[in-house]
């Protein structure tokens, strides 16, 4: 695989119901530490939290990040690996956990690969459906349990949650260009 080609993904939450997804393309030549921040930014995640990457039987993460198995090897150094090095093909998946705690799990489908510009694109995103959880909502059922107390204004709590999570916040709102904004940040 060439450092110039684009690598055209599927992420979604899994689990989610509707489903969280987006659609996004970026270099095959990023590390998989640069794939994290690019998952971020297209999500809308806030990098709170540890991360790690499978795909077959191998399990890659920042050094100290413990195994996803307790008789799994040590994972292998995300900031060493490029997307290329994982000898991905369409349509391979990759499995994305985010916040160990809450257990956000992502999978990622390579859709296509197409060859990049004389300029790489680093990453952008194309598409995507619904509003990224908030940071600490507790996984897809604490987040289901939240989008349920707030369409409870009588829930005794739902002034502190409505504050929490932002009067702006729209569960069924996904704003592309600032995912792309996000994306300017991090490439």
């Amino acid at each position: 695989m060439t450092s110039n080609q684009l690598w055209h993904w599927h992420i979604t939450v899994a689990d989610s119901e509707p489903p969280i997804w987006r659609r996004f393309q970026v270099s095959s030549s990023v590390t998989l530490a640069q794939f994290h921040g690019v998952i971020q930014a297209v999500m809308g995640w806030q990098d709170c939290h540890a991360y790690r990457f499978q795909y077959r039987r191998q399990t890659y993460a920042l050094p100290g990040v413990a195994p996803a198995r307790a008789t799994a090897a040590t994972p292998q150094d995300v900031t060493q690996v490029t997307l290329a090095d994982l000898g991905l093909a369409p349509p391979d998946d990759l499995t994305y956990t985010y916040d160990f705690q809450s257990g956000w799990l992502h999978v990622l489908r390579l859709e296509a690969v197409t060859e990049g510009r004389d300029q790489p694109i680093v990453a952008h995103c194309l598409e995507g459906e619904m509003a990224c959880p908030p940071e600490g909502s507790g996984g897809v059922w604490g987040y289901g349990e939240l989008l349920e107390r707030l369409a409870d204004p009588e829930d005794p709590e739902y002034e502190m949650l409505l504050n929490w999570i932002g009067l702006d916040f729209d569960p069924d709102k996904f704003d592309r260009s600032g995912a792309n904004q996000r994306l300017g940040a991090v490439g």
